[in-house]
């Protein structure tokens, strides 16, 4: 009696063991699924050129972004030659990208945002905020597909400013500010 159920409890814990296996196994096929059809990006230089723009690189201290694992000036202090952002992870699909964006300052923060190209040129998406930077694409690609959009205006890219809406517009509209998309436009000189 004691023997048959020992060899029972070992058979409950083996296939226990067997199914936490497949759990973690259908859990890395998932990541390989998501990132099938993308390509990390580990450094700036590997994002399509007008993702770069967008992003300001080249523009120095005011308005740029570090490389990453550069340094960058994560505090709130001004000065310094550093640029008070860094970018994280990407991943490139095709039309789409996908970046995340370290934001020094007392707020710390890491910007998801999503850009697509649109004949020539990229534009912005949808940007989320969270508190850790993505370690993998697949983290990265789940942040911005599992979270809500940030609020307009909380990612704020240096080579792009909202266009303004029109007076009359803005005032007969019934839609809630906050639901309508900004568009942007280029920074004359950008």
């Amino acid at each position: 009696m004691q023997f048959a159920s020992i060899v029972v409890a070992a058979g409950i814990g083996l296939g226990c063991c067997a199914l936490a296996d497949a759990g973690s196994r259908s859990g890395e096929a998932r990541a390989d699924r998501i990132e099938a059809d993308w390509t990390e990006a580990q450094s700036l230089r590997e994002l399509p050129a007008g993702v770069q723009a967008l992003l300001g690189v080249g523009l120095g201290e005011e308005g740029g972004i570090a490389d990453r694992g550069d340094r960058f000036n994560a505090s709130d202090v001004t000065g310094g030659g550093l640029p008070q952002r860094r970018f994280a992870l990407g991943a490139v699909n095709g039309d789409t990208a996908v970046v995340a964006v370290e934001q020094g300052g007392r707020g710390y923060q890491v910007q998801t945002m999503e850009f697509r190209q649109v004949g020539a040129t990229w534009e912005p998406v949808r940007c989320t905020v969270g508190i850790a930077a993505p370690r993998r694409s697949a983290e990265l690609l789940e942040n911005i597909a599992a979270r809500k959009a940030a609020a307009p205006g909380a990612c704020r890219l240096p080579g792009f400013h909202p266009e303004p809406e029109p007076a009359a517009t803005a005032a007969t509209t019934a839609v809630p500010a906050a639901a309508v998309q900004t568009r942007l436009k280029p920074r004359p000189g950008a």
